[in-house]
């Protein structure tokens, strides 16, 4: 769901940057909060000509000063000979380059690092060829910093494989830690486990301390933990407040003394946020590697199950995992999340929040976006991830896909002015029969599409890309427009884009939030824009939160806002002060 970071506690709302000045020392986190990015990463369109006689051996530079900069040099008539020049190229000179000095080759192109007359160095690309003949042969070349554009692949590649709040790997990498774990002590036939540590009440300290607070304590955490692990093991983050710890060399005789060296080692301080000091703990699952789990995500969903069980036993709690703790968890949970959905929708306590999305700070918002929500048996709104992830697991998530699209629908039919946002989950786009379902809801009413914009997340259009061409094709046939979700946080390629024909991407959250402050989000964000315009697409840019950042992406080219500056998400809204209508209207074969 696109909401801000503080939409959701313990979900993946706590996902800011930590602040300034936390020690990061035990934690492998190569880029800071801008990227740590040296001056010359913002020098993209820097570039120089220069001119090789080989004759006399020497280089003409036609801009000296930008060679200067590119070079690190107070003059460029320093580097006047090849020989000069190729003392500051790091590393073996480029076989390509060094054939077409040679005259081997007429032309050649290249990337390597110059060390400059500070040391540092920095990426350029070298592009060049002979023209003339005889004693008037030239080589002609242009050379190009591109350090900014290597450090954004470094940062791009970075973030694939860890998380980017605390520095530790990330979900799918730790997995593939899990499958190397299990297959070194087959082999070895020295025993390992998996734990699974969860943070205690993390949403109390969201509401009693804020969200930044809350960062905080995940950030230092995940510090405490890596550096008590060292390198007996790996850990990652698998989820909002949860960690995954890999364990080597470890047996039954042990787990017991490492549980309690990491909980001590959570518990052994006050931390210190702005808000005040919190004092955190973490319950733990535990399952033995290979004999409990032969494979990664065997070992998770026990280890989920047996943290389960600690929880149950109170904060700063463990438990290993048995067959009674994965059967009892799992049946108890499954059978009360199917229980609680299933109700919730027959009495129609399914409800939805509006969000609005303006193209400016101070428009009155005409567009919104759909967020589910679930009123208790008591009254009390339960935000989507405390149902959302079961539904998807017990296969109820396309009644509450179809659920939402009523409803959204109810709303258009009493509000002829406004234009509506639905997300759809992937289990509903891959389902023909739900599919075929939802879109003959859709083109029921024609009229009502016109104003509907149905999104799916880009990582979940990753995951089945034929069957997501296929279903935005439907979509737009029956007149909605079609958004990617969250654009940014997976790996999408053009032709992909292409082939949907996609109205909207809205930029993920992450690359949003603070960046008037991140030159490496403005980068990334400008990036996106230019790619969204190349294919005629609009643009929305989700968790908006405060007012720098929301001129700083209108000068930009957003063309959409959204979060909570411009507004939070509403049950009730002033133009809709009994929230979505539960019933259609008697008439509402008037836009049929």
């Amino acid at each position: 769901m696109a909401e801000n970071a503080q939409a959701f506690p313990g979900e993946n709302s706590n996902a800011k940057t930590v602040e300034a000045g936390a020690s990061q020392s035990s934690i492998n986190r190569p880029f800071g909060k801008d990227g740590d990015a040296h001056p010359s990463a913002d020098e993209g369109s820097l570039q120089t000509m220069f001119e090789y006689d080989p004759e006399q051996n020497l280089l003409s530079w036609s801009d000296e000063t930008a060679a200067a900069r590119i070079l690190g040099v107070d003059n460029a008539r320093a580097v006047g000979t090849l020989a000069a020049f190729d003392e500051r190229i790091v590393g073996a000179a480029d076989r390509t380059r060094t054939e077409a000095f040679s005259g081997a080759t007429n032309s050649y192109f290249c990337e390597y690092q110059l060390r400059r007359q500070d040391g540092d160095v920095q990426w350029v690309e070298e592009r060049g060829g002979w023209i003339g003949s005889g004693q008037s042969r030239r080589l002609i070349s242009i050379i190009r910093s591109i350090e900014g554009q290597k450090q954004r692949e470094e940062r791009m590649f970075w973030l694939a494989q860890n998380d980017e709040l605390t520095g530790l790997l990330n979900r799918v990498h730790l997995r593939k830690e899990i499958d190397l774990t299990i297959t070194r002590a087959r082999e070895t036939g020295k025993g390992a486990v998996y734990l699974l540590a969860g943070i205690d009440d993390l949403g109390a300290v969201n509401a009693d301390f804020g969200f930044d607070a809350a960062d905080k304590v995940i950030f230092e955490l995940s510090q405490r933990l890596a550096a008590e692990i060292g390198s007996d093991g790996k850990i990652g983050r698998v989820a909002g407040t949860k960690f995954g710890i890999v364990i080597n060399d470890c047996g039954e005789e042990r787990l017991r003394e490492i549980c309690v060296r990491l909980m001590n080692a959570v518990r052994q301080s006050v931390i210190e946020t702005r808000s005040g000091g919190v004092a955190a703990s973490i319950g733990l699952g535990a399952v033995m590697l290979p004999e409990q789990a032969g494979e990664a995500n065997a070992a998770m969903a026990r280890a989920e199950a047996a943290l389960d069980a600690a929880k149950r036993l109170g904060k700063s709690s463990w438990s290993a995992f048995s067959e009674q703790t994965d059967t009892i968890s799992l049946r108890r949970r499954n059978s009360h999340m199917s229980d609680v959905i299933l109700t919730a929708l027959n009495e129609r306590r399914i409800m939805l929040a509006f969000q609005p999305i303006v193209s400016d700070i101070g428009e009155t918002p005409k567009k919104f976006e759909c967020l589910i929500r679930m009123r208790g048996e008591e009254g009390q709104i339960i935000p989507a991830p405390d149902f959302i992830p079961p539904a998807e697991r017990l296969g109820l998530v396309h009644l509450l896909d179809r659920r939402v699209l009523e409803l959204a629908t109810n709303t258009l039919a009493v509000c002829p002015d406004i234009h509506l946002n639905v997300n759809i989950a992937l289990e509903t786009v891959k389902d023909f029969v739900w599919a075929e379902g939802y879109l003959s809801h859709l083109r029921a009413y024609p009229e009502l599409a016109k104003r509907i914009t149905v999104e799916l997340t880009e990582t979940q259009v990753i995951d089945a890309i034929e069957a997501s061409i296929e279903f935005v094709s439907e979509v737009k046939k029956a007149g909605c427009s079609f958004g990617i979700d969250d654009f940014g946080a997976g790996y999408t390629s053009f032709r992909n884009l292409k082939a949907m024909d996609i109205d909207i991407l809205k930029i993920d959250g992450s690359f949003v939030t603070g960046v008037s402050s991140s030159r490496d989000n403005q980068i990334f964000v400008r990036t996106l824009l230019d790619l969204a315009r190349n294919f005629g697409m609009k643009t929305v840019a989700e968790w908006v939160d405060n007012e720098a950042d929301a001129v700083l992406l209108k000068g930009l080219g957003v063309d959409f806002l959204q979060g909570y500056l411009l507004g939070k998400p509403e049950t009730n809204p002033d133009w809709l002060p009994d929230g979505a209508p539960n019933e259609p209207p008697e008439r509402l074969d008037r836009f049929q």
